[in-house]
């Protein structure tokens, strides 16, 4: 397809894209139909890292679900829609930049709570948050969480945080490989965290 070749060659800004999310293309399925084709075409010529650059600099990163109509406009319709037509690496992206909005909330709702000086039990339960966003997201190992429980601590507030931690930890090392989405659900319900 000859725009995601030029959108690879730098002959087309990206900014042009945001043709595609004109409510009519959107709602007869066009924009999202097209998008493949041109996302493969310019991975064609360049790779996944040109495609997520380029969108992230013409500010439409945060837009993807956008190619689809309302009701389908969530992570698992889009990561499954371009994961079938070849695309994963483009959901990846997403799944990413889902998580990385969600984190910077989190850790926006943590400082104001630590500036309020809120109770502790509000600032923990920010920060369990945090830490079960940055275990969905990968970001944050279980190994990692483990060694910090044993090693990595602060003194002060430790036996409080640690008895709270108690039930997460000794489930990620009981739990069996490869039921993370398991472990999720039930790690969340041990917390009370609605995710």
């Amino acid at each position: 397809m000859l725009t995601g070749i030029l959108l690879a060659n730098g002959r087309l800004p990206a900014a042009i894209l945001t043709s595609l999310f004109t409510d009519n293309i959107v709602k007869e399925g066009i924009a999202a139909s097209f998008a493949v084709k041109l996302f493969k075409a310019w991975m064609a010529e360049k790779d996944a890292n040109s495609v997520t650059s380029s969108l992230r600099k013409a500010n439409l990163d945060k837009r993807l679900l956008e190619l689809f109509p309302a009701n389908r406009q969530n992570v698992e319709h889009f990561a499954k829609y371009f994961t079938d037509a070849g695309l994963k690496e483009l959901s990846d992206f997403l799944r990413v930049q889902q998580s990385l909005g969600t984190r910077k909330e989190l850790q926006k709702e943590l400082q104001e709570r630590l500036s309020q000086e809120c109770p502790v039990k509000e600032v923990e339960r920010a920060f369990q948050k945090i830490v079960v966003l940055f275990y969905k997201a990968d970001v944050l190992s279980e190994e990692a969480i483990l060694k910090w429980y044993k090693e990595a601590h602060l003194a002060k507030g430790k036996s409080v945080f640690l008895d709270q931690m108690k039930k997460f930890v000794e489930w990620l090392q009981n739990a069996e490989e490869g039921t993370i989405p398991f472990k999720l659900t039930v790690f969340s319900s041990l917390l009370a965290i609605p995710f």
